[in-house]
């Protein structure tokens, strides 16, 4: 009735390829170059691995570079003024940084920052945000405001023409902005959806805990939007924001392209002279804890395959000079695809696609982290070698060769970065919100080059502290966990932040009512909707067999499904056959239940860990896959009823809890008809779900929904 079990296998597959196309890069925060992003497996290669090229070609001799020219004022009421004449095409960038961000928000208003930048652009004192939207859409430019933690950024791009244009538009969302409510209450519901999806991504849960751990709380780092904090906030708090750090003295106004420095002085000064000046509340930065030996922070995430792994603790300030030979360090260790831990844990020992390292710069005290995402049967082991070759960096000199690769990268690869207006003036913005002189940009070459394998050394056994590390491993405590015992000392946390002892992950029958008599022969047609757009149908039928029940799924278009579920008129399992795929990627089942026990087979993509045989024990109430929608179909709902069903995962081989629980009810119309509703949200799995289950028994699933994915099974038809 409900392939919440055959959609979530699929989900895994599906899920990362739209979350790559859809992810944007962030705007970088040093001048050198960042990390690149985890590449993604091919969908049909039987040894993905084997396909990535091991052996660049030597780098090229660093190219002389002249860094370009620019001008620096500022303005009576304290207003900075950058301007970077480049007249090579007819373009105009303004950029107007105000020098707060996420780090100034209240504990209990996480993400007013956030919510601040997104309604500068939903009207202001002269227009409403269709008619900024139309005046900027109309001369071909763009206008945008985002936050970061340090600042909060308005940008408008324009023909070089248009640039007094720029000025109006950003000087008006920027000053006079009007926050109204109808606007607010879109953008907060659109940041609560945002929050959904990030909390159901391992990366991004562990990258929460990893920083609460390094910062500690209360420190203005760790401090991250929630759906109770994004709830709370209303227009009074934006209007108390602004007026509290929109401040001329607290802003930084970069203008670059085909312009002329002294008309570009002339705009700024007509429309932002009159912007007052005056204190600006600054937040409190604490000391982050001191760390005497390294812990394991385990976020416990039911039914996970794969865990997410980050090692590393407090960094430096950003006026540090061992920033530079830190920089040649991190591309050594973990920099990019020729870097020790990537070539170690994909290339020789293929437990990932991908291990890496960062060095954050924020305008206070950053960190250094490396990560890894890895098979379950393989967590304990990749954790070992990541502490390995951070103790490797520090006890070893740095090879000549390993050296000069890094050094070449690193100032090969600086040019990209100013090669546009833009960018140059995005990276002199970036030095001066850091409180750098301008020779951080301008001689980071020369001084990436000055650094010796000496200094590579030097600064690891300075800085680099695995002995002393914040670990945070996101993944299935049932499957790794006691494979971590022994490495260091555990806590472990629900992916929502709760204390957790592993007699909490204890698995027992469910105790909820079921009428097995409610249930009748059926099939139900759902359409797959994927970002609105049709991409397969599903067809579900329960039939009698005997006395038992059949029931069979069909699914056809990108996404393909065969399955068949067996059980009895008491809705006790008998047995479960699967087979799934998308693309050349297939996954299938044929799993069997007696006597307590699941046994049978499975067959996984090689890079998922390829054929597997099943023999498990299992706790009483224990369903195959496919039966869990049949079971909510008969049980006695009603809202604030929470029920958890013990259900067996096929590509685990483990059973985990998964809780239903009826958080509301709702009208909804379907081309199946319309129907009166239980909303149900569906935790305790990998790919977190919303169900809509008709009122009336039998609970037939009438939509259901995929936290954060742009993912939709819809009713379409009910045939008897």
């Amino acid at each position: 009735m409900r392939p919440i079990y055959s959609m979530r296998a699929f989900l895994l597959i599906a899920i990362p390829f739209a979350a790559a196309c859809a992810s944007a890069p962030a705007v970088p925060d040093t001048p050198a170059p960042a990390a690149p992003q985890q590449p993604m497996p091919s969908a049909g290669a039987e040894n993905d691995l084997a396909d990535f090229p091991s052996n660049p070609p030597p780098p090229l001799p660093a190219q002389p570079l002249e860094f370009p020219g620019f001008r620096e004022t500022t303005l009576p009421n304290g207003l900075q003024l950058i301007i970077v004449e480049q007249h090579d095409q007819p373009i105009a960038n303004l950029s107007l940084y105000i020098e707060s961000g996420a780090a100034n928000d209240p504990p209990p208003e996480a993400g007013l920052a956030n919510i601040v930048a997104q309604m500068l652009t939903k009207g202001t004192a002269d227009r409403t945000a269709e008619e900024i939207s139309q005046t900027i859409e109309g001369v071909g430019g763009d206008l945008t405001a985002s936050a970061a933690d340090d600042y909060i950024r308005v940008s408008a791009v324009v023909l070089a023409d248009d640039l007094p244009l720029a000025f109006e538009l950003v000087q008006g969302v920027t000053l006079e902005p009007t926050f109204p409510q109808d606007e607010l209450d879109i953008v907060r519901t659109r940041m609560l959806s945002a929050l959904q999806a990030e909390l159901a991504q391992p990366a991004s849960v562990a990258q929460r805990r990893f920083v609460l751990e390094v910062y500690g709380a209360g420190h203005p780092y760790s401090l991250a939007a929630l759906p109770g904090t994004v709830s709370e906030i209303d227009k009074a708090d934006l209007e108390e924001f602004h007026d509290a750090h929109f401040s001329a003295d607290n802003a930084v106004l970069v203008v670059s392209g085909d312009v002329d420095a002294d008309e570009v002085e002339e705009l700024a000064s007509n429309a932002f002279g009159e912007w007052a000046g005056g204190g600006v509340p600054e937040p409190t930065f604490i000391e982050p804890p001191a760390r005497e030996a390294a812990r394991i922070y385990f976020v416990h995430r039911p039914g996970s395959v794969q865990s997410n792994i980050l090692v590393g603790h407090v960094g430096i300030r950003p006026e540090n000079p061992d920033y530079y030979p830190l920089q040649v360090l991190n591309k050594i260790v973990g920099g990019g695809t020729d870097s020790r831990l990537f070539s170690i844990l994909r290339e020789e020992k293929g437990w990932t696609y991908g291990a890496y390292s960062r060095l954050s710069r924020p305008e206070e005290i950053g960190y250094f982290v490396a990560s890894a995402e890895v098979r379950n049967a393989v967590t304990d082991s990749a954790l070992i070698e990541m502490l390995n070759q951070l103790n490797r960096i520090r006890d070893e000199t740095v090879t000549a060769a390993e050296l000069n690769a890094a050094k070449s990268f690193l100032t090969g690869s600086f040019p990209l970065r100013i090669e546009t207006a833009g960018q140059i003036a995005a990276q002199i913005a970036q030095v001066r919100l850091l409180g750098l002189p301008v020779d951080a940009l301008t001689q980071y070459r020369e001084r990436i080059e000055m650094v010796s394998a000496a200094d590579v050394q030097r600064v690891a056994r300075e800085y680099i502290r695995p002995e002393r590390a914040v670990i945070v491993v996101v993944g299935d405590a049932t499957q790794v966990l006691e494979d971590l015992e022994g490495i260091a000392p555990i806590e472990m946390y629900s992916v929502e932040g709760d204390p957790l002892e592993m007699a909490d992950l204890e698995i027992t029958a469910p105790t909820v009512d079921v009428d097995a008599a409610a249930l009748e022969p059926a099939m139900l047609t759902y359409q797959l909707m994927v970002q609105g757009n049709p991409l397969g149908t599903a067809t579900i039928t329960l039939a009698r067999e005997g006395d038992n029940w059949l029931s069979t799924t069909t699914m056809g278009g990108a996404m393909n499904q065969q399955s068949e579920v067996r059980f009895t008129s008491e809705l006790e399992p008998i047995s479960a056959m699967q087979s799934l795929s998308q693309g050349a990627v297939t996954i299938t089942s044929d799993l069997a239940y007696a006597d307590g026990r699941v046994t049978g087979t499975v067959e996984l993509p090689p890079q998922m860990g390829g054929a597997k045989d099943v023999d498990a024990e299992v706790v009483p109430g224990t369903l195959l896959p496919e039966m869990e929608g049949w079971y909510l179909a008969a049980a006695e709902l009603a809202p604030g009823k929470a029920i958890t069903i013990p259900q067996f995962n096929a590509q685990s081989g483990t059973v985990a809890g998964v809780t239903y629980t009826v958080t509301g009810t709702e009208t909804l119309t379907t081309p199946a008809g319309t129907f009166e509703t239980f909303r149900v949200e569906v935790s305790g799995v990998p790919q977190q779900a919303i169900l809509y289950l008709r009122q009336d028994s039998p609970h037939i699933t009438v939509r259901q929904e995929f936290v954060g994915q742009p993912v939709v099974l819809e009713l379409q038809e009910v045939a008897r």
